[in-house]
């Protein structure tokens, strides 16, 4: 939890019973980085990289019953919208970066998201699937005249011709062609 006041920000972080051989705080003047130590086998860790610069040497922090109250004296008394930057820029490339609890090895996320996607990609539908994803693609990369002689085909032949010929599907109307073995009949028939 965040409290903004026109000179300081409080950073919570709800732990019962924390000793101070629990926690650790360091406060830069554009970072926060906290961890306590909960058990034998688990951490929390916060690390972040604030979007208004603080005053390290008189920013303090306070171990109470229940919480742990980080105190940052704001360098500029700027009202903040936020306590943490949105994007730290490494180069010209933005980089994203997320409060995590794994201190050892925080999961990059831009990177999953990454692999997710390209995986997605090279997914091969197979099936129907596959046969509207091509139909799809001649559709989405054709001309007008393609995209028109598709829609004609298929409205005028109920669905059973696709075409993607204008200058031959133009010219008259599409008759009906249902598959071998299969007539066609007409709702009011």
């Amino acid at each position: 939890a965040v409290v903004s006041t026109q000179s300081t920000g409080t950073v919570t972080i709800f732990a019962k019973a924390v000793t101070e051989p629990q926690l650790q705080v360091k406060i830069g003047e554009r970072n926060l980085a906290a961890s306590v130590k909960i058990d034998e086998h688990s951490e929390y860790t916060l690390d972040l990289i604030l979007q208004h610069p603080v005053n390290p040497d008189t920013s303090s922090y306070k171990i109470l019953k229940t919480k742990v109250e980080i105190r940052l004296v704001k360098a500029t008394g700027t009202r903040w919208d936020s306590l943490e930057a949105k994007e730290e820029t490494v180069g010209d490339a933005p980089q994203r970066v997320y409060p995590s609890s794994h201190k050892r090895n925080p999961v990059d996320w831009d990177k999953v998201e990454a692999e997710v996607v390209k995986q997605d990609e090279e997914e091969k539908p197979e099936g129907d699937a596959a046969l509207n994803q091509l139909f799809q693609k001649i559709y989405a990369d054709g001309s007008d005249d393609t995209r028109r002689a598709m829609i004609k085909s298929f409205q005028e032949s109920g669905g059973t011709v696709l075409s993607t010929n204008w200058n031959e599907i133009g010219e008259k109307e599409v008759d009906v062609k249902p598959p071998d073995g299969m007539e066609y009949k007409k709702w009011n028939d």
